[in-house]
């Protein structure tokens, strides 16, 4: 394990630094800049490029994508797997660079996301220890990999720390290899070809901490031959255009691309082990309107409440309240929890601010999910409103806030995102 203190934070691996580092000199190579240029033309032509909030927001986009596609090529190696920390936008400055993180299909800042490759034709071990502030929900997925890194396929062996067995100290060892379980605690049977390790840590408070986690590879052939800094550039260059519209495509038919302003769902994540339960849609709002969401947590030990921007990047989650978890939120009088997302501060003690978007896509989710719970009750009122009616169409008793609170509530949610890495 490392050691984790505030010089070398848990999640900063020797591993992660130096996978970040080689992906911002990827992101310079001219054979990457070159196919960024060719990728941007398919967003031009994308639906929402022409709207003012498509506008703004596809050179960010494009941007989290290109890296999203270099991590996948540089991280591709089952024989030299790295846990990677990726699936965040949320910018980090730490161990003498900054990193812009690498996004895809509404970002969550309450997660903190690891990926590896794997290949049943290894065997591994997975070293693993819960913080002493656990997360809400940690979960481990193995699925079939979907033509490279961050396009998830099929889950084949699901466990979350509800199901793993720790000692006293919170640690732990999963086995990762073709065999079953045969008695074997915390076992994940592979098959053969192309797997992918995803590793999620679901905070219901931003002072939890991130599991940590060491993966080894115990058995098996040898070493793929490593590749050279100019195989690797060509590789993500000439798969370039095909992960971006990969992504497009996963925008244009998410859901089904519904209506604005209605909730799809609640339902399961079946295909990806069953491990949580989501629902969302996408929003349109005037500068005077306002989407009023009533939910209930069901008895999960985690609920979170996110919007991103049309192209599914969501805004900075620190300096304004464009997300919400278990300990973001002030519940109503009942338990229940109303949620407002509007372009400006209605007041409201659970504002979801839009960050000025006037469109995007809002995802509302529940893990470990209590005992007994209903999902078709999870998610109760849904009204689009002018800001005007507001008061009328909230539940009883609904918090409410000062200015003072939240600016102290940007201040706090600042302070607590900053420990993720200096412990």
């Amino acid at each position: 394990m490392n050691t984790t203190d505030i010089h070398h934070p848990t999640l900063a691996t020797d591993g992660q630094i130096a996978m970040e580092r080689l992906a911002l000199a990827m992101f310079e190579r001219p054979e990457v800049r070159a196919a960024r240029e060719q990728a941007r033309k398919l967003l031009l032509a994308d639906p929402v490029a022409p709207g003012k909030d498509g506008a703004a927001g596809l050179d960010r986009a494009l941007d989290q994508w290109v890296m999203g596609q270099i991590a996948s090529i540089i991280n591709a190696d089952p024989s030299r797997p790295v846990l990677l920390w990726a699936v965040d936008n949320t910018p980090r400055a730490w161990c003498g660079h900054v990193f812009p993180g690498a996004a895809v299909a509404i970002d969550n800042p309450d997660n903190v996301n690891r990926v590896a490759p794997l290949d049943g034709a290894w065997r591994y071990q997975l070293e693993g220890r819960f913080g002493k502030v656990p997360t809400a929900q940690m979960n481990i997925n193995v699925t079939l990999a979907a033509d490279g890194q961050l396009r998830w396929g099929d889950a084949i062996a699901t466990a979350t720390n509800r199901d793993i067995v720790a000692d006293e100290e919170g640690c732990f060892t999963v086995t990762l290899d073709r065999d079953p379980a045969d008695g074997r605690p915390n076992h994940m049977q592979l098959v053969d070809g192309p797997l992918q390790l995803a590793i999620r840590d679901s905070h219901g408070d931003w002072r939890q901490e991130a599991t940590e986690f060491t993966l080894r590879v115990v058995a098996g052939p040898q070493p793929l031959p490593a590749r050279s800094e100019d195989q690797l550039a060509v590789e993500i260059a000439a798969g370039l255009e095909s992960f971006v519209k990969f992504w497009l495509g996963f925008k244009n038919s998410f859901w089904d691309n519904p209506e604005p302003n209605l909730v799809i769902g609640p339902f399961g994540r079946a295909r990806e082990g069953g491990w949580g339960t989501q629902a969302g849609g996408r929003f349109r709002l005037e500068d005077d309107q306002a989407l009023v969401i009533t939910t209930v947590s069901g008895g999960s030990d985690y609920t979170g409440f996110q919007i991103s921007d049309p192209w599914m990047i969501s805004p900075t989650p620190l300096h304004r309240t464009t997300s919400r978890n278990l300990a973001q939120c002030t519940p109503n009088p009942d338990g229940s929890c109303t949620y407002v997302v509007a372009l400006v501060d209605p007041g409201v003690a659970n504002w979801i601010d839009t960050a000025g978007l006037h469109e995007g896509w809002f995802m509302l989710r529940w893990q470990n999910l209590g005992a007994g719970a209903v999902i078709e009750q999870l998610v109760g009122d849904v009204r689009l409103v002018t800001l005007d009616q507001l008061d009328a169409a909230l539940p009883e008793g609904t918090p409410r806030v000062t200015l003072e609170q939240r600016s102290d509530e940007i201040l706090d949610r600042v302070a607590a995102h900053r420990m993720r890495i200096s412990r």
